[in-house]
């Protein structure tokens, strides 16, 4: 069994002209280049794609289990071994595209399915970008979805940003996980842009949410407001907090 990600064609002058229209084909273009080099069993696997007059189909794996971000909808917040667990694969899966030279940009629980068995798959790499140095500040546009959002990334000097934009957005993801709702839940977007520029403020913490001494020195380390002086994957994948019993397993999120 497999998914099928299709997108129309524009057929008349006027839909080609239609910026909408022609970024959401350009989007699944790139989502085709940027999986069909990619193996990594945290990342969904790639099967093919299938060109028409009329349509672009994009197979991938199916994955059963739905995305974090439905999973979150469904039960709540996570217990905490669940959410080490789906945060050490992510970073996993982080770490391999950023050695390949890719930032996802717009990482989020919707954007991270999950299998029955609890194996996490980074997905929809719509906004990606490749690049021979992702320590090059090299990316300029504001690309993501707000409240998963650097600072940086806002920023209307276009001093560019690197692949560490992923790791805040990790943090969000992380944040989803404990508190069972997105980030900056409440918030209009409008204001949260502003408290991210101009403040420099990472998401909340919900008030009901009390988290260990490991569990916030990692909060923080992603939401580092520097983005130099946030972790890479790999090393943020060491943390303690992470750590889980060797004999734990996934058994659902009852």
């Amino acid at each position: 069994m497999f998914a099928v990600k299709q997108v129309e064609r524009p057929q008349t002058p006027s839909d080609k002209n239609d910026l909408r229209q022609v970024a959401v084909v350009q989007a699944l273009e790139l989502e085709i280049e940027t999986l069909k080099n990619l193996d990594h069993p945290n990342i969904v696997q790639y099967l093919g794609f299938e060109e028409t007059p009329a349509n672009l189909n994009i197979f991938l794996e199916y994955v059963p289990g739905g995305s974090i971000g439905k999973c979150l909808d469904k039960h709540g917040k996570f217990a905490e071994s669940v959410t080490k667990s789906f945060t050490a694969q992510i970073l996993s899966g982080l770490e391999y595209l950023h050695s390949k030279g890719i930032l996802h940009r717009n990482l989020k629980a919707h954007n991270i399915l999950v299998e029955m068995s609890g194996k996490c798959k980074i997905s929809s790499f719509g906004i990606s970008k490749q690049t021979d140095d992702l320590h090059g500040e090299a990316f300029t546009p504001m690309q993501g979805t707000v409240f998963w959002m650097a600072p940086e990334v806002i920023s209307p000097q276009k001093k560019g940003y690197d692949f560490k934009t992923d790791i805040w957005s990790v943090g969000c993801v992380v944040l989803e996980m404990w508190a069972g709702m997105r980030p900056w839940m409440g918030e209009e977007m409008v204001a949260v842009l502003f408290k991210l520029y101009q403040a420099k403020l990472p998401p909340p913490i919900p008030k009901d949410l009390i988290l260990s001494e490991l569990a916030d020195d990692f909060r923080r380390k992603c939401f580092a407001i520097n983005p130099e002086e946030r972790p890479s994957a790999a090393e943020l994948g060491k943390h303690p907090y992470l750590v889980l019993p060797a004999d734990w397993k996934f058994t659902g999120f009852t």
